[in-house]
């Protein structure tokens, strides 16, 4: 049977890059060619892991699910010498994601209709810095980055010779896998103040920079290193609501973030921008629990170029 010439991996054509078209093209003895596939697999834990990114549901050229569960605590600021009131800060952020989407191929009596690509990638990334006071209500966060992420990826055919297809792109993208070292910084000013009426106001911004290492892959087409860059803001309103939980006051937020991949090309996952806006209620409860200073609520609803999503979220804030 000739294979030669068909494109299965027009399926794809999303997973770009400004430098070069990440293609997989089949020939009659299996893979001829494949070009910038590692990238397109390590955009998938970059995006779901990284503190900032939402974790929700996003729709865009591909269904993606995050899970994420960011915990980030600032200790007590040293007293005394050349490093009065800075704090030291760590953060832990673990994350799941899934993703996936159908395309449809070149027709052809003697080749599949149509590819499914799944996706599952998670990743563990701990961070570490100190708080810097700069005065008014400003403090300067530099923090360093290290993790370690896994992807999976498989690729299910309909069609003729969809079990044909299925092994001639065997550890590419079926059955195929990606684990990296992840090494890197952000950099994040925070501002806080307090309004009458016991109202406050919580402004971040934070840029991510990150290098994924390859530790080990399923085919040596997938053996690539990049660097990857994440840019996030934040803003939330915080006021009373006069209800309580036992002796322990419950609080309402508002709030409106922003995402940004400067290094994704929007045709990897359907988009490299987005807002999240949304509300929720927060319980104030830090003797509770050891180290826990109460518990979140919220929902949101996520829109940008290509992509709408929501977020319904509980969570304990630390």
């Amino acid at each position: 049977m000739k294979l030669a010439g068909i494109l299965a991996g027009s399926a794809l054509l999303v997973l770009t890059s400004h430098a070069q078209a990440q293609t997989l093209v089949l020939g009659p003895a299996g893979i001829a060619r494949s070009e910038g596939l590692g990238r397109a697999f390590e955009t998938f834990s970059i995006f779901g892991g990284t503190p900032g990114v939402a974790a929700a549901q996003f729709y865009s050229d591909f269904d993606l699910n995050n899970f994420q569960l960011p915990i980030a605590h600032t200790f007590k600021p040293i007293e005394g010498s050349y490093l009065d009131g800075i704090a030291p800060y760590a953060e832990l952020t673990p994350d799941y994601l899934t993703a996936d989407r159908t395309f449809l191929l070149t027709p052809s009596a003697a080749s599949p209709r149509s590819v499914k690509l799944s996706f599952d990638a998670w990743s563990t990334l701990a961070g570490g810095g100190i708080d810097i006071p700069l005065g008014t209500g400003f403090r300067l966060r530099p923090i360093l980055l290290a993790g370690y992420s896994h992807v999976g990826g498989d690729a299910t055919f309909f069609g003729p010779n969809a079990a044909l297809f299925h092994s001639l792109v065997g550890g590419i993208l079926s059955d195929a896998s990606l684990s990296s070292t992840l090494l890197g910084g952000a950099l994040e000013l925070v501002y806080e103040t307090r309004f009458r009426g016991d109202i406050t106001l919580r402004a971040q911004i934070r840029y991510n920079e990150l290098a994924a290492v390859v530790t080990s892959a399923s085919s040596t087409a997938l053996k690539q290193n990049g660097s990857f860059g994440v840019a996030s803001t934040s803003t939330v309103l915080s006021g009373p609501t006069g209800w309580h939980i036992a002796a322990n006051a419950i609080r309402w937020l508002g709030y409106a973030n922003g995402t940004w991949l400067p290094d994704t090309n929007r045709r990897t996952l359907g988009f490299n921008a987005f807002a999240e806006i949304g509300a929720g209620l927060q319980v104030i409860a830090p003797n509770v629990v050891p180290g826990v200073q109460g518990g979140t609520v919220r929902a949101s609803a996520i829109v940008g170029p290509g992509v709408t999503g929501w977020l319904f979220s509980a969570a304990l804030d630390f």
